[in-house]
């Protein structure tokens, strides 16, 4: 038995296990929710992957969430840029002024 907490709702024949929750799963269970990315297992604090390659990526080669990651970590105001593209533009508009 392995203890997984979710990141979205697991429905099950047998139980519901709400995102943020934390439940004991089969340990065959547990490594595909893992391996999904549909949960984490309980206190495991490592960087995800896509974390930790972010960084080594040209910043057009990442996701929306990514740039906000990287806008929030660099402290840019991204205004009301949603879009990949309005981010991307606000993010070099911030870099050129600190040079």
């Amino acid at each position: 038995m392995r203890r997984v907490t979710m990141k979205s709702l697991y429905a099950g024949p047998d139980r519901s296990v709400a995102a943020g929750h934390t439940a004991d799963f089969e340990d065959t269970e547990a490594e595909a929710l893992v391996a999904g990315g549909y949960g984490v297992y309980e206190g495991d604090t490592r960087p995800k992957p896509e974390q930790t390659q972010a960084e080594d990526k040209p910043l057009d080669k990442l996701t929306v969430e990514q740039l906000k990651a990287y806008a929030a970590k660099h402290e840019i105001d991204l205004g009301e840029a949603s879009k990949k593209a309005d981010i991307l533009t606000a993010i070099a508009a911030a870099e050129d002024a600190k040079e």
